[in-house]
């Protein structure tokens, strides 16, 4: 199952790196406080689809390019790792299983 929040929170996350912003001038940007920004970032805000708008706006996206973008990138990640994991044995990849399980703990 996906992390909506997660995923929408990364993927403005990730078009702001990619736009070579600091945080205060995304949210000037688009027109949100720094305050709301950094909330989004750090996943302890979802935002409002007002405030999804606004983003998207400012970068002449649609809130689909914006989740596709995110899932994408995900995806590439996920499809890394997978190339990475063949060809180990099976001792390897419980030792990889126990530490994703370690992981998420956190």
């Amino acid at each position: 199952m996906t992390n909506f929040q997660g995923l929408i929170n990364k993927a403005i996350k990730e078009l702001r790196l990619k736009s070579g912003l600091s945080q205060e001038k995304f949210s000037e940007k688009c027109g949100i406080s720094v305050d709301g920004y950094r909330n989004i970032e750090h996943n302890r805000y979802t935002p409002k689809s007002s405030t999804i708008d606004k983003i998207c706006e400012a970068f002449n996206i649609t809130p689909i390019d914006l989740l596709h973008y995110a899932y994408k990138n995900n995806n590439n990640k996920a499809k890394l790792i997978t190339e990475r994991v063949v060809g180990l044995d099976n001792k390897q990849i419980d030792l990889i299983l126990e530490f994703i399980t370690l992981l998420k703990r956190i």
